[in-house]
């Protein structure tokens, strides 16, 4: 059976930032991934991001995107409720086995808005499948709040992603507008230095490190 896994992001770049080189592996071993966009990112680049989204996304191998539309940076505003219940909608369609989201600790809002509202909808129901929740870090943001036991984002599991880091830089040059000169965390450079620093940690040239929240082994 074909694997499905979603990545729920609140912005356009976060889906890649974090996890593009394990969606690719999981893809190469045969998995269909979903991406979920939340926000509609910056007002300025907005006419043309939807296209630019898509490119990006096709770069890596995913094919299908969908757009939640909710206004940048106002995710806290909105009910808790309400995004839980859409994504609530697409879990009943997709059927998921995995979904990869933000860390809890993100020092930017809209990343906590999205973490919470994932948490609440996949929580364990009777007679429905679990879905293990993972979470990754985003440049520039999960590194970027304070350090407390409660914030800090702690990595218990690594992915090799040494023959996909190229297939991620080159998607991540699709979202050019939204990257940053060096020694910005969200450069070029940035991202395989960090990915530099989580193969290291394990013994591979690159990876990308993720937290798990819940895994179920049945």
């Amino acid at each position: 059976m074909t694997k499905s896994v979603l990545v729920i992001a609140a912005h356009p770049d976060d889906e890649l930032l974090g996890v593009a080189g394990t969606l690719k592996k999981l893809m190469n071993e045969g998995s269909t991934v979903i991406s979920v966009i939340v926000a509609k990112g910056r007002k300025e680049e907005e006419a043309n991001m939807k296209q630019t989204i898509h490119q990006a996304n096709k770069e890596i191998g995913i094919k299908e995107v969908k757009f939640l539309e909710y206004e940048n940076l106002k995710l806290e505003q909105l009910p808790l409720h309400t995004l839980t219940k859409e994504i609530e909608l697409l879990i009943n369609h997709y059927q998921p086995q995995t979904i990869f989201t933000h860390h809890y600790g993100d020092v930017n809002r809209d990343h906590q808005q999205v973490f919470e509202a994932v948490l609440t909808a996949v929580r364990p129901l009777p007679d429905q499948p679990p879905i293990e929740l993972i979470t990754f870090e985003t440049v520039s943001s999960s590194e970027w709040n304070i350090q407390t036991n409660d914030k800090t984002f702690k990595p218990n599991y690594f992915v090799n992603i040494t023959d996909t880091i190229d297939d991620k830089i080159k998607a991540l040059e699709s979202y050019e507008v939204e990257m940053r000169n060096f020694p910005h965390p969200r450069s070029y450079e940035g991202v395989k230095y960090l990915a530099r620093v989580r193969g290291m940690t394990v013994g591979v040239s690159y990876a990308e490190a993720f937290e798990v929240i819940r895994r179920v082994w049945l």
